[in-house]
């Protein structure tokens, strides 16, 4: 009876426990799966899903026939996971280094930039990684593909090589000024910086976005999803310039500056009937991809940022205000011509202190004679001629989609010493890429047009492209007027024997200017050397000016500038 009894209590206990155990399961499952169901839910999202961020690539360069001028290459950078690595930290330096060292030996590699710091460098940069107080480091940028290669040979783990890109320029360094490159902004992810890279940035650089897909426990991705291709790369940029054209000015402004022993040059080709710059070109200049051993003051587009007094250039200017007010004509005679000008207390004198009475207009712009220049302004005065400086653009920013660009300082007083300097060129300062834009009024029977250095943008998310379309700024002078200035630099350009196909003529004019120096003088030694010209002056093809900073060999704009835009001239003639 009592063990009969004793079986039924066990009975019931066992009966308690199933009973006790269900609600405790059923209790979980209530709380897993309706008090903490979205916790749950996220564990197991987070289990069976994985989530990445897709980055597209950054927007290619081109020149306006198609050849690639800058563009990317895949590149690694390597990093290291402390909570995988099974050597010590002195050992992964030590083996790092000692691929630096051998490859930095090879000859292909000497000229790489990743192999320009010293060892010692190398490793501080190595150690100075490795002791941050993080456990996923990035312990070198961008290695090359040797590196990448060797690195794997060695199979540490711990160590990883993701994958990345980097600018790519097959060009080498040209048109450095007008590219620009791209570093690292404050939170060290790739940025522009000058020329079309800094002003177009964000048109350029790739889009970023965050997916998730599913997967099984291994990883696998589950057979019905699919990573959607997105397009996320950056805006291709078209530019105006044309590589024969652009290889071409480069190549004669650095032989040009070694030539007569410059301390630097600028040059600019333009299309006076569009506004397309077809090359530009300034000296010194960096290689985009090694940017970094460079000053930063080599990194700034000279025909912008290098502010000069155009000197007899200018006279251009003078000549073609009084025409268009009708003031004078190019057989107009100078009365003031017979010898220097005094003004105030300051003396004008012409270039080589010969006078002559009673020149004419057109001679005197030929001669480049000072005297001539005043004469003019002063029967245009001061705030018509004002007028008509701004109107041909000078101070006026281009519009160019060049970082560097912006307005020029304006003479804040012109009196009767300051309209008579600047008549000829002095105390007022320009930038050669507005000289040419003005220039090229004149060339396009007095109609200014907006200079541009882009051709066209390519969008791949839309696959559109948005042309650049000429664009007229403003009528400058009258088209008479701009026909007979024309004539007249016609007579003033240089004997074109031996210098270009006699089939075309040219129109021109060179310029000498001083270099201001601290005091507000100028310097007792130094000139900034210039030529301006377009052809065929009937129907210009194309405007380019030549400047050189300081030729030691001859300091004329004459002797200098004009034979290197010759022989430019004589090259691109038969291309355009």
């Amino acid at each position: 009876m009592a063990k009969k009894k004793h079986s039924q209590i066990r009975i019931k206990v066992m009966f308690l426990t199933v009973i006790a155990g269900f609600v405790v399961v059923a209790t979980r499952l209530y709380y897993w799966q309706v008090i903490n169901a979205s916790t749950s839910q996220l564990a197991i999202t987070k289990q069976l899903s994985n989530t990445i961020t897709v980055r597209g690539k950054r927007g290619k360069i081109f020149t306006s026939q198609g050849e690639l001028l800058v563009g990317n290459q895949t590149a690694w950078d390597l990093y290291l996971n402390k909570n995988e690595l099974k050597i010590p930290q002195e050992d992964l330096i030590n083996q790092l280094a000692d691929i630096y060292i051998l490859l930095q030996e090879t000859d292909t590699l000497k000229q790489e930039y990743f192999f320009q710091n010293s060892q010692e460098d190398f490793l501080q940069q190595l150690e100075n990684s490795i002791n941050r107080n993080s456990n996923w480091i990035k312990l070198i940028e961008t290695v090359p593909i040797e590196y990448y290669d060797e690195v794997r040979k060695l199979s540490i783990i711990g160590i990883h090589l993701i994958e990345t890109q980097t600018r790519y320029y097959p060009e080498s360094s040209m048109a450095a000024h007008l590219t620009g490159f791209v570093g690292k902004d404050e939170n060290n992810e790739p940025i522009g910086y000058f020329g079309v890279e800094g002003a177009l940035n964000k048109e350029l650089t790739g889009h970023s976005k965050t997916i998730t897909y599913k997967k099984d426990a291994k990883g696998t991705i589950f057979a019905d999803q699919e990573i959607e291709n997105f397009l996320l790369d950056g805006r291709d940029i078209t530019l105006t310039i044309r590589r024969d054209i652009q290889f071409i000015v480069e190549k004669a402004l650095v032989e040009g500056i070694k030539r007569f022993h410059s301390q630097g040059g600028e040059i600019v080709v333009m299309d006076p009937k569009t506004g397309a710059i077809l090359a530009l070109a300034g000296w010194p200049s960096y290689e985009q991809v090694r940017y970094q051993q460079y000053s930063t003051n080599e990194y700034k587009n000279p025909t912008l940022t290098n502010l000069y007094e155009p000197g007899s250039t200018f006279k251009i200017i003078t000549i073609a205000t009084g025409i268009d007010l009708g003031l004078i004509t190019p057989e107009t005679q100078c009365t003031k011509c017979g010898g220097p000008r005094t003004i105030g207390r300051y003396t004008i004198n012409t270039w080589n202190k010969e006078f002559h009475p009673n020149i004419t207009m057109m001679e005197a712009l030929r001669k480049s004679d000072n005297t001539a220049m005043v004469f003019v302004s002063e029967m245009i005065g001061s705030n018509h001629f004002a007028e008509y400086i701004k109107q041909f653009g000078i101070s006026e920013s281009l519009g160019l989609d060049l970082q560097e660009d912006r307005e020029t300082p304006f003479p804040k007083r012109i009196g009767p010493i300051e309209l008579a300097t600047i008549s000829f060129g002095q105390g007022i300062t320009t930038n050669i890429l507005q000289m040419t834009r003005a220039i090229s009024a004149i060339a396009n029977k007095g109609v200014m047009m907006r200079p541009y250095i882009v051709n066209s943008v390519h969008d791949p998310q839309t696959n559109t492209v948005i042309e650049h379309k000429p664009q007229e700024l403003r009528t400058v002078i009258k088209p008479e007027t701009a026909q007979t200035v024309t004539q007249m630099m016609i007579h003033s350009a240089p004997n074109r024997n031996n210098w270009i196909n006699q089939n075309f003529t040219v129109a021109g004019k060179s310029g000498t200017s001083q270099i201001p120096d601290e005091s507000g003088g100028y310097r007792s030694k130094g000139t900034i050397a210039s030529y301006v010209g377009f052809a065929p002056a009937e129907d210009p093809k194309f405007v380019m000016m030549v400047k050189l900073t300081e030729p030691l060999v001859d300091q004329w704009g004459a002797t200098t500038a004009v034979p290197i835009w010759y022989e430019i001239a004589d090259k691109i003639i038969l291309l355009l």
